[in-house]
Protein backbone atom coordinates (compact mmCIF):
# COMPACT_ATOMS: atom_id res chain seq x y z
CA UNK A 1 0.00 0.00 0.00
CA UNK A 2 1.33 3.42 -0.95
CA UNK A 3 1.91 5.97 1.80
CA UNK A 4 3.22 9.51 1.81
CA UNK A 5 5.29 11.51 4.26
CA UNK A 6 4.35 15.00 5.35
CA UNK A 7 6.78 16.29 2.72
CA UNK A 8 4.95 14.37 0.01
CA UNK A 9 7.52 11.65 -0.68
CA UNK A 10 6.23 8.11 -1.19
CA UNK A 11 7.00 4.81 0.49
CA UNK A 12 5.48 1.36 0.89
CA UNK A 13 5.85 -1.70 3.08
CA UNK A 14 4.70 -4.71 1.06
CA UNK A 15 4.01 -8.20 2.46
CA UNK A 16 3.93 -11.22 0.12
CA UNK A 17 0.36 -12.04 1.19
CA UNK A 18 -0.70 -8.59 -0.04
CA UNK A 19 0.58 -9.17 -3.57
CA UNK A 20 -1.08 -10.90 -6.51
CA UNK A 21 0.67 -13.12 -9.04
CA UNK A 22 -0.49 -12.09 -12.50
CA UNK A 23 -0.06 -14.41 -15.46
CA UNK A 24 1.68 -12.57 -18.29
CA UNK A 25 -0.17 -12.87 -21.61
CA UNK A 26 2.02 -10.89 -24.00
CA UNK A 27 2.51 -13.31 -26.87
CA UNK A 28 6.14 -13.76 -25.78
CA UNK A 29 5.85 -15.59 -22.43
CA UNK A 30 4.42 -19.00 -21.56
CA UNK A 31 4.07 -19.97 -17.89
CA UNK A 32 5.32 -16.64 -16.52
CA UNK A 33 3.64 -15.09 -13.46
CA UNK A 34 4.71 -11.78 -11.91
CA UNK A 35 3.82 -10.07 -8.64
CA UNK A 36 4.79 -6.37 -8.67
CA UNK A 37 5.91 -5.18 -5.23
CA UNK A 38 7.04 -1.65 -6.10
CA UNK A 39 5.91 0.41 -9.08
CA UNK A 40 3.55 3.24 -9.93
CA UNK A 41 0.91 2.03 -7.48
CA UNK A 42 3.44 2.32 -4.65
CA UNK A 43 4.61 5.78 -5.73
CA UNK A 44 7.79 4.74 -7.55
CA UNK A 45 8.80 6.72 -10.63
CA UNK A 46 12.32 5.43 -11.36
CA UNK A 47 12.09 1.67 -10.86
CA UNK A 48 9.85 -1.37 -10.73
CA UNK A 49 10.53 -4.35 -8.44
CA UNK A 50 8.72 -7.67 -8.73
CA UNK A 51 8.99 -11.37 -7.93
CA UNK A 52 8.70 -13.47 -11.10
CA UNK A 53 7.96 -17.20 -11.38
CA UNK A 54 8.47 -19.34 -14.47
CA UNK A 55 6.61 -22.66 -14.35
CA UNK A 56 8.19 -25.99 -15.36
CA UNK A 57 8.47 -26.08 -19.16
CA UNK A 58 7.73 -22.34 -19.17
CA UNK A 59 9.58 -19.95 -21.44
CA UNK A 60 10.08 -16.28 -22.22
CA UNK A 61 10.86 -15.82 -25.88
CA UNK A 62 13.53 -13.49 -27.17
CA UNK A 63 12.64 -9.86 -26.49
CA UNK A 64 14.03 -6.38 -25.90
CA UNK A 65 12.77 -3.38 -23.95
CA UNK A 66 13.67 0.28 -23.34
CA UNK A 67 14.91 -0.27 -19.78
CA UNK A 68 17.50 -2.30 -17.88
CA UNK A 69 16.27 -5.50 -16.22
CA UNK A 70 18.23 -7.18 -13.43
CA UNK A 71 17.57 -10.46 -11.64
CA UNK A 72 18.57 -12.40 -8.52
CA UNK A 73 17.62 -16.08 -8.52
CA UNK A 74 15.74 -17.06 -5.34
CA UNK A 75 14.64 -20.64 -6.07
CA UNK A 76 14.81 -23.27 -8.79
CA UNK A 77 16.87 -23.72 -11.93
CA UNK A 78 16.59 -22.64 -15.54
CA UNK A 79 18.41 -21.17 -18.52
CA UNK A 80 18.85 -17.63 -19.77
CA UNK A 81 20.37 -16.20 -22.94
CA UNK A 82 21.61 -12.60 -22.89
CA UNK A 83 22.79 -11.52 -26.30
CA UNK A 84 24.85 -14.39 -27.71
CA UNK A 85 25.70 -16.14 -24.41
CA UNK A 86 23.56 -18.72 -22.55
CA UNK A 87 23.78 -19.65 -18.87
CA UNK A 88 22.35 -22.24 -16.51
CA UNK A 89 20.71 -20.53 -13.54
CA UNK A 90 20.67 -21.57 -9.88
CA UNK A 91 19.94 -19.76 -6.57
CA UNK A 92 22.44 -16.97 -5.94
CA UNK A 93 22.95 -16.18 -9.62
CA UNK A 94 22.42 -12.58 -10.65
CA UNK A 95 22.72 -10.46 -13.74
CA UNK A 96 20.98 -7.99 -16.01
CA UNK A 97 19.96 -7.34 -19.56
CA UNK A 98 21.04 -3.89 -20.76
CA UNK A 99 18.56 -1.57 -22.40
CA UNK A 100 17.57 -2.87 -25.88
CA UNK A 101 19.64 -6.06 -25.41
CA UNK A 102 17.89 -9.29 -26.54
CA UNK A 103 17.38 -12.00 -23.91
CA UNK A 104 15.26 -15.14 -23.38
CA UNK A 105 14.45 -17.63 -20.58
CA UNK A 106 13.51 -21.31 -20.34
CA UNK A 107 12.74 -23.65 -17.43
CA UNK A 108 12.98 -27.34 -18.46
CA UNK A 109 13.09 -28.56 -14.85
CA UNK A 110 10.40 -30.01 -12.57
CA UNK A 111 10.22 -27.07 -10.12
CA UNK A 112 9.35 -23.39 -10.71
CA UNK A 113 12.14 -20.88 -11.29
CA UNK A 114 11.67 -17.83 -9.06
CA UNK A 115 13.61 -14.58 -9.05
CA UNK A 116 13.62 -10.96 -7.87
CA UNK A 117 13.28 -8.70 -10.91
CA UNK A 118 14.20 -5.00 -10.98
CA UNK A 119 13.65 -2.72 -13.93
CA UNK A 120 14.89 0.84 -14.45
CA UNK A 121 13.99 3.28 -15.92
CA UNK A 122 10.48 2.34 -14.85
CA UNK A 123 8.65 0.59 -17.72
CA UNK A 124 6.04 2.60 -19.58
CA UNK A 125 4.02 2.12 -22.76
CA UNK A 126 5.33 3.57 -26.01
CA UNK A 127 2.55 4.24 -28.50
CA UNK A 128 0.21 1.26 -28.48
CA UNK A 129 2.92 -1.10 -27.24
CA UNK A 130 3.32 -2.43 -23.70
CA UNK A 131 7.06 -1.71 -23.44
CA UNK A 132 8.38 -5.18 -24.34
CA UNK A 133 9.07 -6.07 -27.96
CA UNK A 134 9.77 -9.49 -29.50
CA UNK A 135 13.19 -10.45 -30.81
CA UNK A 136 12.11 -13.48 -32.87
CA UNK A 137 15.63 -14.44 -33.94
CA UNK A 138 16.45 -15.36 -30.31
CA UNK A 139 14.89 -18.65 -29.13
CA UNK A 140 14.59 -19.70 -25.46
CA UNK A 141 17.81 -21.57 -24.54
CA UNK A 142 17.86 -25.30 -23.83
CA UNK A 143 21.39 -25.37 -22.43
CA UNK A 144 23.92 -23.01 -20.92
CA UNK A 145 27.17 -22.70 -18.99
CA UNK A 146 27.10 -22.52 -15.17
CA UNK A 147 27.63 -19.01 -13.84
CA UNK A 148 30.92 -18.76 -11.92
CA UNK A 149 31.93 -16.32 -9.22
CA UNK A 150 34.69 -15.13 -11.55
CA UNK A 151 35.06 -15.90 -15.25
CA UNK A 152 36.52 -13.84 -18.07
CA UNK A 153 34.06 -15.53 -20.46
CA UNK A 154 30.94 -14.24 -18.70
CA UNK A 155 29.10 -11.03 -19.54
CA UNK A 156 26.35 -9.25 -17.54
CA UNK A 157 26.09 -12.08 -14.94
CA UNK A 158 27.67 -13.31 -11.69
CA UNK A 159 27.12 -15.61 -8.74
CA UNK A 160 26.80 -14.71 -5.05
CA UNK A 161 27.54 -16.91 -2.06
CA UNK A 162 28.22 -16.17 1.59
CA UNK A 163 31.99 -16.31 1.17
CA UNK A 164 31.85 -13.00 -0.72
CA UNK A 165 30.48 -10.97 2.19
CA UNK A 166 33.23 -8.91 3.86
CA UNK A 167 33.47 -8.72 7.67
CA UNK A 168 30.83 -6.39 9.15
CA UNK A 169 31.89 -2.82 9.74
CA UNK A 170 31.03 0.79 8.84
CA UNK A 171 29.42 1.27 5.45
CA UNK A 172 31.58 1.94 2.41
CA UNK A 173 29.86 2.18 -0.95
CA UNK A 174 29.21 4.69 -3.75
CA UNK A 175 27.62 7.84 -2.34
CA UNK A 176 28.65 7.43 1.31
CA UNK A 177 31.47 6.13 3.52
CA UNK A 178 30.98 6.55 7.26
CA UNK A 179 29.97 5.41 10.71
CA UNK A 180 26.27 6.32 10.73
CA UNK A 181 25.69 2.80 9.39
CA UNK A 182 27.67 0.07 11.18
CA UNK A 183 27.83 -3.70 11.61
CA UNK A 184 27.02 -4.05 7.91
CA UNK A 185 28.40 -6.22 5.10
CA UNK A 186 27.73 -5.33 1.45
CA UNK A 187 28.39 -7.19 -1.78
CA UNK A 188 27.72 -5.19 -4.94
CA UNK A 189 26.26 -7.24 -7.81
CA UNK A 190 24.69 -5.20 -10.61
CA UNK A 191 26.49 -1.87 -10.99
CA UNK A 192 28.59 0.07 -13.48
CA UNK A 193 31.34 -2.58 -13.28
CA UNK A 194 28.88 -5.14 -14.65
CA UNK A 195 27.65 -2.59 -17.20
CA UNK A 196 24.48 -1.15 -15.63
CA UNK A 197 23.86 2.54 -16.21
CA UNK A 198 20.49 3.19 -14.58
CA UNK A 199 20.40 1.19 -11.33
CA UNK A 200 22.32 -0.92 -8.82
CA UNK A 201 21.54 -4.26 -7.14
CA UNK A 202 23.43 -5.62 -4.14
CA UNK A 203 23.32 -7.79 -0.99
CA UNK A 204 23.20 -6.17 2.47
CA UNK A 205 23.58 -7.99 5.79
CA UNK A 206 23.42 -6.58 9.34
CA UNK A 207 24.63 -8.67 12.25
CA UNK A 208 22.56 -8.59 15.48
CA UNK A 209 23.16 -5.72 17.88
CA UNK A 210 21.54 -4.72 21.15
CA UNK A 211 23.68 -1.56 21.43
CA UNK A 212 21.91 1.65 20.42
CA UNK A 213 23.38 3.48 17.46
CA UNK A 214 25.13 0.55 15.78
CA UNK A 215 22.61 -0.12 12.99
CA UNK A 216 21.43 2.06 10.12
CA UNK A 217 20.51 5.48 11.44
CA UNK A 218 17.54 7.27 9.89
CA UNK A 219 18.51 8.78 6.53
CA UNK A 220 17.21 9.70 3.07
CA UNK A 221 18.49 9.81 -0.51
CA UNK A 222 18.09 11.69 -3.82
CA UNK A 223 17.15 8.33 -5.42
CA UNK A 224 14.67 5.49 -4.88
CA UNK A 225 15.45 2.27 -3.03
CA UNK A 226 13.89 -1.13 -2.48
CA UNK A 227 14.81 -3.67 0.20
CA UNK A 228 13.69 -7.26 -0.42
CA UNK A 229 14.25 -9.27 2.77
CA UNK A 230 15.66 -12.78 2.22
CA UNK A 231 16.71 -13.77 5.76
CA UNK A 232 16.11 -12.68 9.35
CA UNK A 233 13.99 -9.81 10.62
CA UNK A 234 14.43 -6.15 11.55
CA UNK A 235 12.69 -3.23 13.18
CA UNK A 236 12.57 -0.02 11.22
CA UNK A 237 11.25 3.47 10.66
CA UNK A 238 10.06 4.27 7.14
CA UNK A 239 8.55 7.69 6.50
CA UNK A 240 8.28 8.09 10.27
CA UNK A 241 6.22 4.88 10.54
CA UNK A 242 7.50 2.08 12.81
CA UNK A 243 7.52 -1.28 11.05
CA UNK A 244 8.61 -4.86 11.59
CA UNK A 245 9.94 -6.62 8.49
CA UNK A 246 10.99 -10.19 7.80
CA UNK A 247 11.87 -12.62 5.02
CA UNK A 248 9.59 -12.13 2.01
CA UNK A 249 8.72 -8.50 2.76
CA UNK A 250 9.74 -5.56 0.57
CA UNK A 251 10.23 -1.94 1.60
CA UNK A 252 10.13 0.82 -1.01
CA UNK A 253 11.55 4.22 -0.04
CA UNK A 254 11.06 7.04 -2.52
CA UNK A 255 13.26 10.09 -3.02
CA UNK A 256 13.66 11.99 0.28
CA UNK A 257 11.79 9.36 2.31
CA UNK A 258 13.50 8.92 5.66
CA UNK A 259 14.22 5.32 6.68
CA UNK A 260 16.45 3.24 8.95
CA UNK A 261 16.65 -0.29 10.37
CA UNK A 262 17.90 -2.06 13.49
CA UNK A 263 18.62 -5.76 13.90
CA UNK A 264 17.91 -6.55 17.55
CA UNK A 265 17.30 -10.25 16.89
CA UNK A 266 19.59 -13.23 17.30
CA UNK A 267 20.52 -13.90 13.66
CA UNK A 268 21.75 -11.67 10.83
CA UNK A 269 19.18 -9.89 8.69
CA UNK A 270 19.82 -9.88 4.95
CA UNK A 271 18.14 -8.14 2.05
CA UNK A 272 18.62 -7.54 -1.65
CA UNK A 273 18.72 -3.81 -2.28
CA UNK A 274 18.23 -1.85 -5.48
CA UNK A 275 18.74 1.85 -6.15
CA UNK A 276 17.57 3.97 -9.09
CA UNK A 277 18.85 6.23 -10.48
CA UNK A 278 22.40 5.27 -9.53
CA UNK A 279 23.68 7.22 -6.49
CA UNK A 280 25.89 10.28 -7.02
CA UNK A 281 29.59 9.86 -6.30
CA UNK A 282 29.21 11.76 -3.01
CA UNK A 283 26.46 13.13 -0.77
CA UNK A 284 24.12 10.31 -1.76
CA UNK A 285 23.01 9.63 1.83
CA UNK A 286 21.78 12.36 4.19
CA UNK A 287 21.39 11.56 7.89
CA UNK A 288 18.73 13.46 9.78
CA UNK A 289 20.57 13.36 13.12
CA UNK A 290 23.59 15.16 11.59
CA UNK A 291 21.41 18.11 10.59
CA UNK A 292 19.17 18.15 13.65
CA UNK A 293 22.20 19.03 15.79
CA UNK A 294 22.22 22.43 13.99
CA UNK A 295 18.69 23.31 15.13
CA UNK A 296 18.35 25.94 17.81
Amino acid sequence: MQRQTAAGSSYAIVRPEETTLRRIEDGISDGLEVAVYAGRDQGAIHLEAAVATLAPDGSIGGHIHPFEESFFILEGRGFITIGDLSYELRPGDFGFAPLSYPHAWYNPFDAPLRWLRVRSPQPRPIGDGHGTYPSPDLAPPTTGAPIEIESVGQRFVGHFDDSQLPPPGPISMPGYHGYNIRNVSIRMMVDELLGAQHHTLFVVEFIPSTVAGLSAKEHFHPFEEIYYFVAGAAEGLVGGEPCSVKKGDLVFAGVNTSHGFTNDGEVPVRWIEAQAPKPPASNGTIFENDWMTLER
